[in-house]
């Protein structure tokens, strides 16, 4: 068996005051749980750590401030550690690519006196409001508004080119077998042809103090606005914009 330990000057001290006894083990066991919850806490984010970092900062903004055609449900995560990249100096964001990012992107960046540019991926989410068959739709069948309706979804999941505004796809020929809810993109959808290949159509010729028309066929099918192929009465090719049903023009 093992011998009980001696009772020291401290212990006997304690043992006499039992009540100063209870608040020295009540401290020490409220100090434990302390330091447990502490523990369970989340340690800083990635994202808050990239807030911290102006390059990263940087990109956010322009990104931001690129994509407030989409709405307010926008969020953008920088994926690139940039703080290894080293400090940029007055970083001057820019897009390789016109048009509005979204989805997995690509920015460049200018740091000032290096000439070199930085590239770093991001992924912008947010939720968008796009055009949908409410039927399936066959090839050369003209679309309106009744064949449309809306729907929202995230853009990291909508292939590019989706259609955003009626007018995209109203009015417009379906290029293709369309399902009952499929997104709508610009590949799924064309101008009514004004203009068929192999037609006679009269093309029109203008310029300063002169408009001359006449008769010529059509090589391509086009509609509104489009820049098609033509063949005069001479065999000479020529290309001129469709101006109306059976109508071209070409300006000198």
């Amino acid at each position: 068996m093992t011998a009980p330990r001696p009772e020291g000057p401290q212990d006997a001290w304690l043992a006499r005051r039992p009540r100063l006894r209870r608040l020295l083990l009540t401290g020490a066991g409220m100090l434990l749980l302390t330091l447990f919850g502490l523990a369970l806490l989340p340690l800083p984010s990635i994202a808050q750590a990239q807030d911290a970092d102006p390059l990263a900062a940087s990109v956010k903004r322009f990104l931001l401030t690129q994509t407030r055609s989409l709405g307010d449900q926008v969020s953008v995560k920088v994926h690139d550690n940039t703080a290894r990249l080293g400090p940029c100096v007055a970083p001057e964001p820019f897009l390789p690519r016109p048009g509005t990012p979204q989805g997995r992107v690509t920015v460049g960046v200018n740091c000032q006196g290096e000439e070199r540019s930085r590239y770093v991926q991001a992924t912008v989410s947010a939720s968008v409001r796009h055009l949908v068959a409410a039927r399936t739709l066959e090839p050369g069948e003209p679309i309106d508004a009744t064949a449309l309706k809306w729907q929202s979804s995230d853009v990291t999941r909508l292939q590019r080119g989706y259609l955003s505004a009626m007018t995209d796809a109203a009015g417009r020929v379906a290029t293709r077998r369309i399902p009952a809810g499929a997104t709508l993109t610009e590949a799924m959808v064309r101008q009514p042809w004004l203009v068929k290949r192999g037609d006679t159509v009269v093309l029109t010729a203008q310029g300063p103090g002169f408009r001359v028309s006449r008769s010529v066929e059509a090589l391509e099918n086009g509609g509104m606005g489009n820049t098609i192929r033509l063949k005069t009465e001479g065999n000479q090719i020529l290309q001129g914009q469709v101006v109306g049903p059976d109508q071209l023009r070409v300006n000198f």
